[in-house]
């Protein structure tokens, strides 16, 4: 399928990770179609090291690899903190086990698409998780009017900061702006964030923001 490619989709990167070396290009090609700047990972280790040169957008990623599963690739991305929580994860996989998307799930993936692929599905999906996270970071920009320290706290038992945290990230700044807003080490805002996603019950970024600002999570596309 050849797409037309928009604002949104010119500006964003995917990470594409898979084994085959076939249907890996068959989906770079696909997405480059549509507009989107690709990056290939042949494996889960290939794919980590490509995370410390880049910031993909979106990352799809082969469940069953030599090596790292795509299991590990996730756990890994999610590790990397705060800044990652809210890169959409979207698995790939030649079975429909309902105990692989139960256990994707668990670890934060937001997507799974069976194997062989749907390339309009596949289109689709990677569509609707970016305008997802385009519309959340768009609402981060407005502030809630009643969105204040004493609301935060009482609502969801925050400490003094961070509520402070939390209303940074309402208002669209970065874990670094933050941190040298505060005059404080990214270390301790990310200590703050964790601490936030345990009250609130929650744990992604853009999860968290819907959850401050209106007091529900966005709903699925």
């Amino acid at each position: 399928m050849i797409g037309h490619a928009n604002d949104q989709q010119a500006r964003s990167l995917i990470l594409c990770v898979e084994d085959e070396p076939d249907l890996r290009r068959d989906i770079a090609d696909e997405l480059s179609e549509a507009g989107y700047a690709v990056i290939e990972a042949c494996d889960g280790r290939e794919a980590l090291d490509l995370l410390d040169a880049s910031r993909p957008d979106l990352i799809l990623c082969d469940i069953s690899m030599p090596g790292l599963s795509g299991y590990d690739v996730l756990r890994s991305v999610r590790a990397k903190g705060p800044d990652y929580a809210e890169t959409p994860f979207v698995f790939l996989s030649a079975l429909s086990d309902p105990r692989e998307i139960v256990e994707g799930k668990r670890l934060g993936a937001d997507d799974y698409l069976v194997k062989p692929i749907d390339y309009d599905l596949l289109l689709a999906t990677v569509d609707a998780r970016l305008r997802q996270i385009a519309r959340i970071r768009s609402v981060q920009k407005v502030r809630s009017p009643d969105l204040d320290l004493a609301t935060l706290s009482k609502r969801f038992t925050l400490t003094n900061a961070e509520a402070r945290v939390a209303i940074a990230l309402t208002e669209g700044k970065t874990l670094a702006e933050i941190a040298k807003a505060f005059g404080v080490s990214r270390t301790t805002v990310a200590y703050h964030l964790r601490n936030i996603f345990q009250k609130t019950g929650v744990n992604r970024q853009t999860e968290l923001v819907a959850v401050l600002m209106h007091g529900y999570p966005p709903r699925e596309m």
